[in-house]
């Protein structure tokens, strides 16, 4: 299969791991974590019913929390954006433990780095978390942010809204999405 390189698109789904993420979405019941775990794979069997390999749209998968005493970021690359897989495990995801705290700066920092080297023309981090952080406060990355040659789209699985994610959105030009069901997290993913 061939298709035009200057249309093909690389997205890279940052998805906090941390304790947080195992609680309920009041608006749905379901666990933040469920409702990525599902969504994802509805999302990537739809856009890859056989094979990941040659496709416009290239993904990576990274769970993210910060681990041990003192804290240390752990970054789990379910699926690495590039080199491409020749299929996506994404089975992987379901072992993939809610635990520890949220590193949102490294993580964001780590994927913006990951993304920004790909030579594809749109490339995208789609940031879904709660807005926990543990870490440095977003303002101290702010210029970092500015200068970022990827946006970062937030999307934001919380019962109470995140300031530092709006932010990292609007500095980036990405954009800020709350979904409160599987159809607006669909939607926020596919954007």
């Amino acid at each position: 299969m061939t298709y035009d390189e200057s249309k093909a698109e690389d997205v890279l789904f940052l998805i906090d791991g941390s304790r947080s993420m195992g609680g309920k979405l009041k608006s749905s019941g379901m666990t933040k974590i469920g409702m990525i775990k599902e969504g994802l794979m509805e999302f990537v069997t739809e856009k890859w019913p056989v094979s990941y390999f040659p496709w416009p749209l290239r993904i990576g998968v990274t769970f993210y929390r910060l681990l041990g005493t003192p804290g240390g970021t752990q970054l789990d690359v379910v699926v690495p954006l590039n080199p491409p897989p020749a299929t996506l495990e994404l089975y992987r995801l379901d072992g993939m433990p809610c635990k520890g705290g949220s590193p949102l700066v490294d993580a964001v920092r780590y994927a913006i780095g990951e993304v920004g080297g790909s030579m594809r023309k749109d490339k995208v981090v789609k940031l879904i978390s709660d807005g926990d952080n543990d870490g440095a406060p977003v303002k101290s990355m702010s210029d970092e942010l500015k200068a970022s040659p990827v946006p970062v789209d937030a999307i934001e699985l919380s019962n109470s809204a995140s300031i530092e994610l709006r932010e990292i959105a609007r500095l980036t030009h990405g954009t800020y999405s709350r979904p409160q069901s599987m159809a607006d997290f669909q939607k926020a993913i596919r954007k």
